[in-house]
């Protein structure tokens, strides 16, 4: 490359890179703008918009996961009438690894008996998060579940909160029809073996 192509291909350089830098700051004001308070996401949960709760309460684990307050809210939106509201709930409070009572957690068993498959696997997601030893118990009939995808969230659920007391029962999924649920039963065994050594 000759001496003049070079200079020319640095002043095209400089020429697109003041635009490109502006463009780059004009994209991430409106992220910047756009974080909420912590006071302004707690108030969003009073609203009657679904989506805008879910939403604020994902504001409040991204931003706020240490705060007393935003947990506190969290937990006492387990008991809307809303189950998405309350899958949403459930799910950041695992995610925040929240310390709970069994009050808390008798508000997310309830997602484990739901018709909607997407909820009772949101509600194995956040026990796998919590400490819920004593929901084991009502985590083991979803082993028989028809459903796959509950079946091995069952097993990935158990093999976090449960001990090696469990293993015969989730032993029958080794010969699932599904390999899926085959290698998350395996996998389950082989974490709760560890915990009885």
């Amino acid at each position: 490359m000759s001496h003049e192509e070079k200079h020319m291909l640095s002043r095209l350089a400089r020429a697109f890179a003041v635009p490109l830098l502006f463009a780059a700051i004009s994209l991430s004001l409106p992220a910047l703008a756009s974080k909420k308070t912590e006071e302004e996401l707690i108030a969003q949960l009073a609203s009657t918009d679904e989506g805008k709760v879910t939403s604020a309460l994902q504001g409040l684990e991204k931003e706020y996961p240490d705060s007393p307050t935003a947990r506190a809210k969290v937990i006492a939106m387990l008991k809307d009438p809303r189950e998405k509201v309350q899958r949403k709930a459930a799910r950041v409070l695992g995610a925040l690894n929240a310390k709970v009572d069994a009050k808390v957690l008798a508000d997310i068993t309830p997602l484990l008996k739901s018709t909607n498959k997407d909820a009772v696997v949101d509600g194995l997601k956040a026990l796998r998060g919590l400490e819920a030893a004593s929901t084991v118990p009502q985590i083991l009939p979803l082993l028989a579940s028809p459903d796959e995808n509950i079946k091995r969230d069952a097993c990935r659920t158990l093999a976090e909160i449960g001990s090696p007391a469990v293993i015969g029962k989730i032993e029958p999924l080794l010969a699932d029809p599904n390999k899926k649920v085959q290698e998350d039963a395996r996998v389950a065994i082989d974490k709760l073996k560890l915990k009885g050594k």
